[in-house]
């Protein structure tokens, strides 16, 4: 049931140590905590301004591309979760309203946005630079809960349809189970709203070297992780716990 909305890009030109050295004379880095702080609002709550901030993007577009496999898209796609449900009421024949499949999405958009994170560097040299993240992120546990809870009230209520309206249902028409199915939704929309960051951080350490990236039309040197596709496995395990 996890899914950050999108993968973090493979596509940061790696650059010889020697190399980074000469390229960065004279260049002030942004510590590498910040940037990777930076990096967490991109990937768990699609926030780009930050990194814009930092490393002189002009526009959001340009951090998409530069961090994303699928360039600005990435900040359109819905989560994993949000699929899912519509997936799941879509396969009983159930048409869910567009407004009522945004306002989900919406919850869960919140939900991220409530999930809080530090970032400090513990370890460095002129190489290499250790970042620790705490996060404290989203129970999955509780969040399948909701979703099993409301399950429970809505097969209460179709525990009491009739027979009439069975041999409906059997029949394909589902209007007697749509009432069912709506307060359904509504109900993981209430229980989503409701939900907080867990108390106990999840912590990770991010391991930064001096990177090339495209910046415009120039190349700049940012102490990043050193491996982009760990990075994002390691927020998204620390995202929903």
């Amino acid at each position: 049931m996890r899914g950050t909305k999108k993968k973090l890009a493979a596509i940061l030109t790696a650059v010889a140590v020697m190399g980074l050295t000469l390229m960065g004379c004279g260049q002030e880095l942004t510590p590498a905590d910040q940037n990777v702080n930076a990096l967490l609002e991109l990937s768990a709550k699609n926030n780009p301004k930050p990194m814009m901030d930092l490393l002189g993007y002009e526009t959001e577009e340009d951090v998409y591309n530069a961090f994303f496999e699928d360039g600005i898209a990435a900040a359109e796609d819905d989560s994993a979760i949000v699929d899912e449900l519509i997936a799941t009421l879509a396969g009983t024949g159930m048409e869910i309203p567009e407004d009522e499949i945004q306002e989900f999405s919406d919850a869960m958009t919140d939900l991220v946005n409530k999930v809080t994170y530090t970032t400090e560097i513990t370890s460095e040299d002129k190489d290499l630079v250790v970042v620790t993240v705490k996060v404290n992120g989203i129970s999955e546990e509780e969040l399948e809960q909701v979703m099993a809870d409301a399950i429970v009230t809505m097969t209460e209520g179709l525990s009491n349809l009739t027979d009439d309206e069975i041999m409906l249902i059997q029949s394909g028409d589902m209007s007697p189970a749509t009432p069912y199915m709506q307060q359904y939704l509504k109900d993981v929309i209430a229980g989503v709203k409701a939900m907080e960051p867990m108390a106990e951080a999840n912590e990770f350490t991010v391991n930064c070297e001096k990177l090339a990236v495209e910046v415009g039309d120039k190349e700049k040197i940012a102490w990043l992780p050193q491996d982009m596709n760990q990075f994002e496995r390691k927020v998204e395990a620390a995202l929903y716990q």
